[in-house]
């Protein structure tokens, strides 16, 4: 009895969740590709993910136990957002005002060199 793909994830992070899900229900999951998917991760999303593996006699289990856990509701948002949320948006505004800044300074220069140009003509 050999391993049997379950299903292809195409993130490492939810594919690790995954088999950690089907451990907890039993199933000896394990999740491959990881060591080339580390190095090489356009390539493995090109391929269709991480490929989620399990005992043949255990498949039908395991894709079972990914429906439930695919339709289950999610977290949902915190009953309290924390003090850094404020910052962060404060972060957001001065990063975005410094990229204007920026923005214009790069594509201003180019034109005050050429007014200076044709001024000295």
């Amino acid at each position: 009895m050999g391993l049997v793909l379950v299903t292809r994830i195409a993130s490492l992070a939810e594919a690790q969740i995954a088999a950690g899900a089907l451990r907890s229900a039993g199933i000896a999951a394990e999740v491959f590709d990881t060591g080339f998917g580390g190095m090489d991760a356009p390539v493995i999303e090109g391929l269709g993910g991480y490929r989620l593996m399990a005992p043949e006699a255990e498949v039908a289990s395991a894709r079972d136990v990914l429906r439930q856990l695919r339709a289950s509701p999610g977290l949902g948002e915190p009953d309290e957002v924390g003090p850094w949320q404020a910052s962060l948006a404060r972060t957001d505004r001065v990063q975005a005002r410094g990229m204007r800044w920026l923005a214009a300074a790069l594509l201003g220069v180019p034109l005050l060199i050429l007014i200076a140009r044709l001024l000295i003509r």
